[in-house]
């Protein structure tokens, strides 16, 4: 061996068979590809696959061979409004409304609720629990409450009101206004998502930063306008895309909230998937509209993948 020859060099850079950089890492991420590919691949490309055919309760029996009717399922999705929750088209315009002011009201609030228990005082460790109440109860139990809540006339909020003297018959559960009920459960349920990101990435802010901003005169404005935002940029726009995705999922509050079938206020695309399969047993519709529906969670996605391109391009 040569003076300053690295021991075992050429075999510890082997990227061939059975090398650390050859096919053994393969074999350790393969149970998590075959489990992606069962569970998330393989249903996307059959509900692909049938919303190109008429695949209804007559057909279903021999789905495979049920006639092809090429993108009418989508154009027939898209305009139909004789469905119980209304066409497709209202059900994105619904989604993306509700996604996007549940998003920019909740993460305001969690970054406040962050900030509040940023710092040490007595007491702490209790309002850090206590702010993950809403968090940690399951969806289903909050559209319930939610339900009792908005009760017209006799539901806490419209006694809240007429002790102000508002009028108590607002109908909440019916009509336009559902969806401003839906709205308050939806934020009051997920910002402690935002506040817990945000409270992790405070957590990594140096003290260094703020004992700078002090002796430069900084007050707490300019500390977090130039110190705690530009820390914590990169986990405020992954909440944001993560909590819009979730709201465009979501079916559970707007289906255990509201009648059977609820108000088209609130008939969000979800809802009008399960009511297409479940309800008119069209599937092939049914899976136009969850093809509709994969392409509307791809777009917050998208933004992010750039934004973090962009954001890594312009650091390098």
């Amino acid at each position: 061996m040569q003076i300053g020859q690295v021991p075992h060099a050429r075999r510890l850079g082997r990227t061939g068979k059975g090398g650390i950089y050859g096919d053994r890492p393969i074999w350790l991420v393969a149970p998590a590809a075959v489990l992606i590919v069962v569970i998330i691949v393989l249903p996307v490309l059959l509900g692909v696959y049938i919303a190109f055919f008429n695949v209804n309760v007559y057909t279903l029996g021999k789905w495979f061979q049920a006639p092809f009717v090429g993108v009418k399922n989508f154009t027939y999705t898209l305009l139909n409004t004789n469905s119980a929750v209304g066409s497709a088209a209202h059900g994105v315009l619904v989604s993306i409304k509700f996604a996007v002011l549940s998003t920019l009201v909740a993460t305001p609030i969690g970054i406040l609720g962050a900030l509040t228990v940023n710092h040490r005082f007595a007491g702490r460790s209790f309002f850090r629990s206590w702010y993950l109440v809403p968090y940690v109860i399951p969806l289903v139990v909050t559209a319930t409450v939610g339900r009792m809540m908005f009760l017209n006339g006799t539901g806490i909020v419209d006694r809240a009101l007429s002790l102000m003297g508002v009028s108590a018959k607002t109908y909440w559960l019916l009509g336009p206004k559902a969806f401003w009920a839906m709205l308050a459960m939806e934020i009051w349920q997920v910002w402690p998502f935002t506040y817990l990101l945000i409270l992790a990435g405070l957590a990594a802010v140096r003290d260094e930063l703020y004992e700078a901003a002090e002796i430069d005169g900084g007050r707490y404005l300019v500390k977090l306008r130039y110190v705690v935002l530009p820390e914590v940029r990169g986990l405020l726009i992954l909440s944001m895309v993560l909590s819009t995705i979730f709201h465009l999922g979501n079916f559970t509050l707007p289906f255990v909230m509201f009648s059977n079938p609820p108000p088209l206020s609130v008939a969000v695309l979800p809802i009008d998937v399960y009511y297409r399969a479940f309800t008119a047993v069209q599937f092939g519709q049914a899976a136009a509209a969850g093809v509709l529906m994969i392409v509307v969670f791809l777009i917050p996605a998208y933004i992010y993948i750039r934004a973090s391109r962009l954001r890594e391009a312009l650091s390098s």
